[in-house]
């Protein structure tokens, strides 16, 4: 038995995974920790409006780095990998301007009315400023997994999340409009500085020197393929509290952005490190063999095992959690938590596995797929309104038709795991 464990703690792929695992563990712990503080502090409204925020802003957000920072772990040649980082950094300060000048426009100019209520408050000014940190935060992300620096990863998600947290209830406490707005751009701020203070690389400024027009040629198939993907998978994901807003209220949003803020633990947490590692081991093994079939099949018997259980308890036990911990106003969100996680279920298991896509450069195929997915997904929640007027049935659907997408996004990595 002690062999065995030995043999598990030098396994360099669960070592790795379990890096990117604490940093998050210890983040959402805090989120936890502090979320029955936020509910009393904020109303419902109030996390209505932020999840429409991030909804926005993550949707525009996905243009912001031409999704080159895929292509960050690709050459070998360390050059390329800067000008790259630097060609990101251009790409996310232009789109940042050109979509503040438009939220001007729109506000100011010609007073735009949404039935979302994006522009109607002046927090919306602030979305370009957290965009172009999204995409900062995130080239800086892949800038790290390449060197294989799991531990400053950690720690920066670490910093973001606590941060983010000291900030709100900070503002709840002075009863700050849009405090929670505000302190998530504080808390991607701060995590961004960290990182780039971490890496000396970063303070040579004269090794970024040289034209982006080469890699920005050479790795084009990313912006031609995976923004449109990534956009549809995004909308299909973030779409949700805008349609709720324009179809429901944001009260409804409230709900259900706190319970997707909790039921979205365990992806978070496991998820997102299990694909990084599984992504540069894939890439290696490839490099050898040809294919990682092997690797595929291993870390997908592993994602069953870890999600099972898990999902089956929240299933079980989330209305009553909500009701117990959050208070009787969100009852409701424990409802929709427990729809949330048959689907968060099957995506825990896809969704790191779905790096093969990039790897394999299917995004084409990927791309097709997910804006199918995001088109259905937004036809099942009007469904929901249209036919029942329940929200309840609205997530109902969209959560069906997320778990079939899921299933065959499963189906077509599995094959182009083998040789291709």
């Amino acid at each position: 038995m002690r062999e065995k464990i030995n043999q598990i703690a030098r396994n360099q792929f669960i070592r790795n995974v379990s890096t990117l695992a604490m940093g998050t563990i210890i983040s959402q712990t805090v989120v936890i920790i502090t979320s029955p503080l936020l509910a009393r502090l904020f109303s419902v409204e109030d996390f209505g409006n932020l999840s429409v925020f991030t909804s926005v802003s993550i949707f525009f957000a996905v243009i912001s780095t031409g999704r080159f920072e895929l292509a960050l772990g690709l050459p070998q040649d360390s050059l390329k990998m800067k000008m790259i980082f630097k060609l990101i950094i251009y790409i996310g300060f232009s789109v940042s301007l050109l979509y503040f000048l438009i939220i001007v426009f729109l506000r100011d100019v010609i007073h735009f009315h949404d039935k979302s209520e994006f522009l109607e408050f002046s927090s919306s000014y602030f979305s370009p400023l957290y965009i172009f940190f999204i995409a900062v935060f995130s080239a800086l992300g892949y800038w790290f997994q390449r060197k294989k620096k799991y531990r400053e990863i950690t720690i920066a998600n670490a910093i973001q999340v606590l941060s983010t947290s000291i900030f709100s209830i900070f503002f709840g406490l002075l009863h700050i409009n849009h405090g929670l707005i505000f302190s998530l751009i504080l808390g991607i701020i701060i995590s961004s500085i960290y990182l780039v203070a971490k890496d000396k690389e970063f303070y040579n400024i004269s090794s970024f020197s040289g034209s982006v027009m080469p890699v920005a040629r050479e790795y084009s198939s990313f912006p031609k393929y995976m923004i449109f993907s990534d956009l549809s998978l995004t909308a299909s994901q973030q779409f949700i509290p805008i349609l709720f807003s324009a179809l429901y209220s944001t009260t409804v949003v409230g709900f259900f952005s706190m319970a997707n803020r909790m039921i979205r633990l365990p992806n978070i947490i496991i998820t997102s490190s299990i694909g990084n590692v599984f992504r540069n081991d894939a890439i290696d093994e490839i490099r050898e063999k040809g294919n990682c079939e092997s690797l595929y099949k291993s870390t997908f018997r592993k994602l069953i095992i870890m999600s099972f259980p898990i999902f089956l308890v929240i299933f079980i036990i989330s209305p009553k959690v909500f009701q117990v911990f959050f208070g009787e106003k969100w009852e409701m969100a424990g409802h929709f938590a427990r729809i949330l996680s048959v689907m968060l279920f099957v995506e825990f298991i896809v969704a790191p596995l779905n790096t093969l896509f990039y790897i394999r450069e299917k995004q084409k195929m990927l791309m097709r797929l997910q804006i199918v997915n995001a088109v259905l997904g937004g036809v099942m929640i009007f469904l929901g309104y249209y036919y029942f007027e329940s929200s309840s049935y609205s997530l109902m659907f969209f959560c069906a038709n997320s778990i079939l997408f899921n299933l065959i996004f499963l189906y077509n990595s599995y094959k182009i795991a083998g040789n291709v």
